[in-house]
């Protein structure tokens, strides 16, 4: 009888020993929303839990830097519609200088033109975060450095000897192992065409040169047209990284809910789990309680 008494009050205290445990990391896990407080408490799964991670913050890093892209691709889109718009006005100029026949005439409409290149000079040099945007990799050098001035009509294609720049194209890592060049860089035929183009304007207005006028009409309507070319460009890069960096964030959200699954507890199901445990606890409480009472009665 005794025998038996001490078997039961010893399985009850394991029992409750164990309860206490598991209302322990019952409560750690309904407190912190995880399963586990430590890797070696889930060493089954930790290897997947850590590469699941590596994943995610690689891909953490492939975004960041399709947005530091695409902030340089709008930069550099905003850039070109304003030296769009800088066209317009030196064609304009151009019809009203060479409508005009009297030499002096011609002669106050110079300044305007080099007014109209220094703009398109300072755009050229934008800048993003401290980066030049037209001067390809060589972001740290301005793509160009010298002053708008009168130059006769130079024939077409035009000289780049202006550029001091790179000409490999700007690149971002958007995947592993997968480098992905974008954006235009200022040694562009287009540039060498406006730059050549408006000092040809300004050269014509001040010297009543008609054949340098209209030498700068042809590059800058063909400068348009490269232009045109170049929005494409920077266009289909900005479309193409959107959609490159779309892929990653869904991925980014599968990534998570594995990691959710494998890290993450489910909150209902612990705390039914816990008032189960309680129960356990409470009766195994109740046992070694009335064994004990049974006990002191056989030595009464």
């Amino acid at each position: 009888m005794r025998v038996a008494t001490a078997f039961q009050t010893q399985t009850s205290l394991t029992q409750m020993q164990q309860s206490n445990a598991s209302l322990q990391t019952l409560t750690a896990q309904i407190t912190s929303g995880l399963k586990a407080q430590r890797f070696e408490e889930i060493a089954g799964e930790a290897n997947q839990l850590l590469n699941l991670k590596d994943l995610q913050g690689n891909t953490d890093i492939y975004i960041k830097n399709l947005e530091s892209a695409d902030a340089m691709l709008k930069a550099q889109e905003s850039a070109l519609n304003s030296i769009s718009d800088l066209l317009v006005e030196a064609a304009n100029l151009y019809t009203l200088g060479r409508n005009e026949n009297a030499a002096d005439v011609r002669a106050t409409l110079a300044p305007k033109a080099q007014g109209i290149a220094e703009t398109f000079w300072n755009t050229f040099s934008s800048q993003y975060n401290g980066r030049y945007i037209f001067s390809g990799q060589a972001s740290n050098v301005p793509p160009i450095q010298t002053s708008p001035t009168a130059n006769p009509f130079p024939g077409d294609p035009p000289p780049t000897t202006y550029y001091t720049g790179d000409s490999v194209r700007l690149a971002t890592i958007t995947s592993p192992a997968n480098a992905d060049s974008y954006g235009v860089t200022g040694d562009n035929i287009g540039f060498a065409r406006i730059v050549a183009g408006l000092e040809s304007l300004i050269f014509g207005l001040q010297n009543d040169s008609e054949p340098d006028l209209d030498g700068a009409i042809d590059l800058l309507r063909q400068a348009q047209k490269d232009l045109g070319s170049m929005q494409g460009q920077v266009g289909g890069d900005l479309a193409g990284f959107d959609l490159i960096k779309e892929r990653h964030t869904n991925n980014q959200i599968f990534i998570q809910e594995r990691i959710d699954d494998v890290e993450k507890v489910d909150v209902a199901e612990a705390m039914t789990k816990f008032s189960q445990e309680q129960a356990t606890l409470q009766a195994s409480m109740i046992t070694i309680t009335r064994l004990l009472n049974v006990r002191l009665l056989d030595f009464l």
